[in-house]
């Protein structure tokens, strides 16, 4: 049993793979990913494979209990190619590595298609990969949460809500009015993204959604898209 895992900014996810199948997904806040969930959940496996954002003390403390374990550690960085799938960053060990494997998950779901990948966590990234492996590039931008509680901090007299439903709507009070800007600004985002790779008379085959807004974002977007919870996941899975 190999177990992988995607560390975040303030959430931990994680599953399993046995004989190339993926086990659901598990979460749990960064202050959980200790010791003792090691032993609950890891101490079958022979391997872990980590890829992490997050607080390198969390990966230390894994390392450790991997080793007095004899388990076997690997934790993944940015390369410039890997799979056919050649990194667009000058330093590509710049590139985050969510980025990276998003990449990867997405040339594995999607061979020599033209595919624009979106991951919307803490912050949202737009990167777009070609039919021939290439990375042109992308955008990072905050993420929704990260959009709203920005304007609120920075402002002294604006307030809003945290439970305000999806919309694009021009909104009727301030609360409205910031929600519904930033999804209104990310859905921008998107289809800038999806207008310059028009714009340059390639083919769009695929728009593709991963993280925790996911779900509510690709409903926004008018381009025909899919949703894959897992496509970091099936990065790491390169690794194996």
């Amino acid at each position: 049993m190999i177990v992988l895992i995607d560390m975040g900014n303030s959430r931990v996810k994680y599953c399993t793979s046995v004989q190339g199948k993926l086990t659901p997904i598990n979460v749990v806040d960064n202050k959980e990913f200790t010791c003792r969930l090691f032993e609950n959940q890891f101490h079958k496996s022979s391997k872990v494979i980590i890829a992490s954002v997050g607080d390198k003390h969390l990966t230390d403390a894994l390392f450790d209990w991997c080793k007095a374990n004899n388990i076997s550690y690997q934790e993944i960085s940015s390369e410039k190619q890997k799979n056919g799938v050649v990194n667009g960053y000058q330093v590509p060990a710049q590139l985050g590595v969510d980025r990276w494997l998003g990449l990867l998950g997405a040339a594995a779901n999607f061979a020599n298609k033209n595919v624009l990948i979106v991951d919307s966590g803490t912050a949202t990234t737009i990167d777009f990969l070609g039919a021939d492996g290439q990375h042109h590039g992308g955008w990072i931008l905050s993420g929704i949460n990260t959009l709203v509680t920005g304007i609120i901090a920075n402002t002294s007299y604006v307030k809003a809500n945290s439970n305000e439903p999806v919309s694009l709507s021009f909104g009727a009070n301030t609360s409205e009015n910031v929600h519904n800007a930033a999804w209104a600004a990310t859905v921008g985002s998107v289809n800038v993204g999806i207008s310059q790779i028009q714009h340059q008379g390639i083919n769009l085959d695929e728009v593709v959604f991963t993280g925790g807004n996911a779900l509510k974002l690709s409903s926004l977007i008018n381009y025909q898209n899919k949703v894959i919870p897992e496509l970091v996941f099936h990065g790491l899975q390169s690794y194996i």
